[in-house]
């Protein structure tokens, strides 16, 4: 395998976890702003608690991509930046306000007012952030953000990346993220023991599933319509990953509803890693439509060399982060942590 080739496959993988990871903490933030901050003061303290240790570790996977485009591939990277700078820089300022809504939120001592404005912030930058990070993938894989080369976008400056499919995949990320956040919560309370908090997102999670059920059939409805290469691409390639990503999402409803909290949680991240892989595999060798994988990479000494960084950290990071998640995840600290309170 080609040093290229790992490297996009590094790139998917990466951008998988932080669907999955950080598409369910961006979850939290979208329930808020969907019940307009009617939460009861027990809900947000269960969607806090839950997501508090490890929030913030889960956007190294966007840094690892961003990192791995830079040097990589320089010239899909300056293409990216310039035809996809506004909804880029809108996803980039909904990432920090949120981040900030959050500390403030959970350890500022200002009074309950500026609690609740913050809360509003934090809700408002959950659904913003993936809504343009969605938008932002539907216009590269439309090809309405057309590059003739790595330097010169025919897209309009401001308005360049908004398209039919763009605007879906940015709701669709959005549904996404709502409904990882709803099965993954349904767990946290089930294992917290309160039952009230587990009915509640049970309901949640099985209503959002079958909406995004529906609306993963009409995305491939607009693919077809919108994008029809990458749609040539998964009738070639990606049709099992679709069929893959049909199976999990039916399979997490199921759990969800026999109760099954581990292996809803499961199925429900192999759906969403199914869209992902589908879309990948699908759109393969290409990274951006008009622009040549093999032309805008680094030379190849480059590449080996950054696989070989990325081998080195990741004995480093993979142990560190799977200790953190065993910590503040696993079914003996939410008994400890429903008995503390």
């Amino acid at each position: 395998m080609q040093p290229v080739d790992l490297l996009l496959l590094i790139m998917l993988l990466a951008l998988t976890l932080y669907a999955i990871l950080g598409g369910a903490d961006f979850g939290v933030g979208i329930w808020e702003f969907s019940t307009v901050l009617q939460s009861s003061e027990k809900e947000r303290s269960h969607v806090y608690k839950a997501i508090g240790p490890v929030w913030e570790a889960n956007h190294v996977w966007l840094i690892f991509v961003l990192v791995i485009l830079l040097n990589g591939f320089p010239g899909i990277f300056a293409a990216l930046s310039r035809a996809l700078w506004l909804p880029l820089l809108l996803a980039l300022c909904g990432i920090v306000f949120r981040g900030a809504s959050f500390i403030f939120r959970s350890y500022g001592k200002g009074s309950s007012q500026m609690q609740h404005v913050w809360e509003g912030v934090f809700a408002i930058a959950s659904t913003a952030t993936p809504l343009f990070l969605g938008a932002s993938a539907g216009a590269i894989a439309s090809g309405d953000a057309i590059f003739s080369d790595a330097t010169q976008t025919d897209a309009a400056f401001l308005t360049g990346w908004i398209s039919s499919l763009g605007v879906f995949t940015g709701f669709y990320a959005i549904g996404m993220c709502a409904y990882l956040s709803a099965v993954y919560l349904t767990r946290e309370a089930h294992f917290a023991g309160e039952d009230e908090l587990e009915a509640l997102w049970r309901q949640r999670a099985l209503s959002t599933g079958v909406w995004m059920g529906a609306l993963s059939f009409g995305g491939l409805i607009i693919v077809a319509g919108e994008a029809p290469q990458l749609a040539l691409g998964f009738y070639n390639r990606g049709w099992p990953l679709v069929i893959v990503s049909l199976v999990c999402g039916i399979g997490s409803l199921v759990e969800t509803w026999r109760r099954n909290v581990n292996l809803a949680v499961l199925a429900a991240s192999l759906a969403v890693a199914a869209v992902l892989w589908g879309w990948g595999v699908s759109q393969y060798p290409t990274i951006v439509p008009g622009i040549s994988t093999a032309e805008a990479k680094a030379p190849d000494i480059v590449l080996w060399m950054m696989l070989a960084v990325i081998v080195t950290g990741g004995l480093f990071l993979f142990p560190a982060l799977g200790y953190l998640f065993y910590i503040f995840k696993s079914q003996a600290a939410a008994k400890e942590a429903s008995q503390r309170h």
